[in-house]
Order: structure tokens, then sequence, then C-alpha cells
């Protein structure tokens, strides 16, 4: 009976040790075995893919891969190039940057590059509902659909390559939209991302804050860089949660209805000394926020939070 009670005891608390490890626990030092001054900094960028924002694209870089998020967002080093893919559909790598499109891949300004004009009408057909002026979603069965499948968006016989993908798609277009509105529809998209452009006349362009450490050796500074870019320098965090982001809010209220992510998911790997900068989407102004925090958005846990004042 001893040792049946000494075992449910162990069990209890290693199911409880798990759960700090999950998220809301895990130490507030640091690892002396990792120590911080010999690691070099890594910067990592936000990019965002247009045609307007594609979200549920893989991508690849040599040191970062994942899916784009509803704001068609990837993060890359400074010098990659990127390749973007459906299934095993793999769009021509570009050059890594801000911002990006069809018209990338095929390193042209020519709205009716044959290239850019098949790649457009692959993305607007398989949106999930069908309308691309509110976004393009990629669902994953069109990924799944598509292993196996390899497309060359110049070939003469494109239509006929992706019949079968966008007919079993499962969105309410069966057809591949016409030339005509995919140009249409790609150049109004990339219209207005020219027009909103960035600037930095701002009054918050400047202010700053610094981490608090609560959970998970969260700690850095984050600072506004213009009217659309938050860089977050010196950040350590150790990987622990799962589902966290970079969320804005005001006042603190991060699990408000008005809280919204600044990043894509920042689980599963750990940062020592990183240096990261985050476009913010174009729905959003500095206005929306004052405050920003490490979220874990499955638990509603916060491991470390600051607040942005003028330097």
């Amino acid at each position: 009976m001893k040792l049946l009670l000494k075992s449910i005891s162990a069990l209890v608390s290693l199911w409880f040790m798990l759960g700090l490890v999950a998220c809301g626990g895990g130490g507030g030092s640091s690892d002396s075995s990792e120590p911080m001054s010999n690691n070099p900094p890594l910067i990592l960028f936000t990019g965002i893919y247009i045609d307007s924002a594609v979200e549920g694209l893989n991508y690849q870089t040599a040191t970062q891969a994942g899916t784009t998020n509803q704001n068609g967002e990837f993060t890359y080093q400074e010098g990659e190039s990127v390749i973007f893919s459906i299934g095993d559909i793999e769009f021509p790598p570009v050059d890594a940057r801000q911002q990006l499109s069809p018209l990338d891949n095929f390193q042209t300004t020519e709205y009716e590059n044959i290239g850019v004009v098949n790649m457009a009408r692959l993305l607007q057909t398989l949106d999930e509902d069908g309308v691309a002026d509110n976004g393009i979603v990629i669902a994953t069965n069109v990924h799944n659909n598509a292993i196996g499948l390899t497309v060359d968006f110049t070939d003469p016989d494109f239509d006929s390559m992706v019949a079968t993908l966008v007919a079993n798609g499962g969105g309410p277009l069966v057809e591949l939209i016409s030339e005509e509105q995919a140009i249409d529809h790609l150049r109004a998209s990339l219209d207005d991302e020219v027009a909103m452009g960035c600037g930095n006349d701002h009054a918050k362009v400047g202010y700053t804050g610094d981490f608090s450490t609560l959970f998970h050796n969260v700690s850095g500074t984050a600072t506004i860089i213009d009217n659309c870019t938050i860089q977050i320098t010196g950040f350590n965090y150790d990987g622990g949660g799962p589902q966290v982001y970079f969320y804005a809010a005001q006042d603190f209220m991060f699990d408000a209805d008005s809280a919204f992510p600044i990043s894509g998911a920042i689980n599963g790997q750990t940062y020592v000394d990183r240096t990261l900068v985050y476009n913010l989407a174009s729905a959003v102004s500095l206005d929306d926020f004052n405050t920003l925090s490490v979220w874990c958005s499955d638990f509603n846990a916060n491991f470390g939070e600051l607040i942005f004042t003028a330097p």
C-alpha cells in the first residue's frame, strides 16, 4: 500500500510540473548552461505575401519554415530567399523582403506576365470562401490534394494541370477564374498597399518598453520604429508554452476581444538575445494599443509584459 501511495504521489507531482512547464509556470532564472553573451543576435524580419493577404501558404527559407498567418505574414533573415508552396506545388524562389507578390516570383512588373497571371488565378480560385477581396485562405485539404502535384505556371497547358485540384478544392469555385479578373484583383491589392504606405509621423514613434519577467525567462526591449513596425531587441524566451504570440492591447487587457497578435506563433524554439522585427497589419494602428505581452493564447497566460512610454 505504501508503495502504491508513493507511486500515485510521484505521478501527481510529475503531472503538476508538466502543467507548469506547458503554460504559466517555468522558472524566471536563466539557464547557466546557455550563456547569452556567447550567442550572436539572430535578427528575424516579418514579410507579407499579397494577392490580398494570403493565409495558409507554406514557406521555407534557409532558417525558417511555417505557414503564412491571417495577415499573410512569414518570417525570414536578411539575405535569405523564400519558397512558397501549396502541397508539392512550389512557387519560384524569391529574395525575401517585407512585401512579396506573384510579380516578385517572376521578377517582373508586368501584370500580364503569364506566370503572374496563372499564379494569381490559382490563389484566388482556391480561396476558401471564393471572395478574394476579404483575404485569401488556402485550406489544409487543398495542400493535401496538391501532394505529388508539380506545376509549371508558364505552361500553355496550365489550366488542365490544376483542373482536378481546383475542382476538389472545397471552395465555391470549381473552375479557374478569368485572367482579367485575376489581374484586376492583384493590381488593386498592390495599389492599396502602396497607397497605405507606412510613414513615421505618429506621436508614438520612438516609444519603448522593457518586458517584465513573469514566466519562461521572458525579457527584452520593444521599440516602435515607425507607424507600422515594432522591433524587439535582446529578446529571451525558453520556448516552453503552446501557442504563444506577441499580443498587443490597451492597458494590459490582453484577454479582451480588442487585443490582437502582432506576430506568428513563437512557441517551439528558444530565443536568446534575439532581435525580431514585426510589421503591423494594414487594419491596425498604433492608436489601438499601448502595451505588449508574450501571451499564451491557449491558457490566457501572460509570460511577460511591457507598456510603451516616451523615451
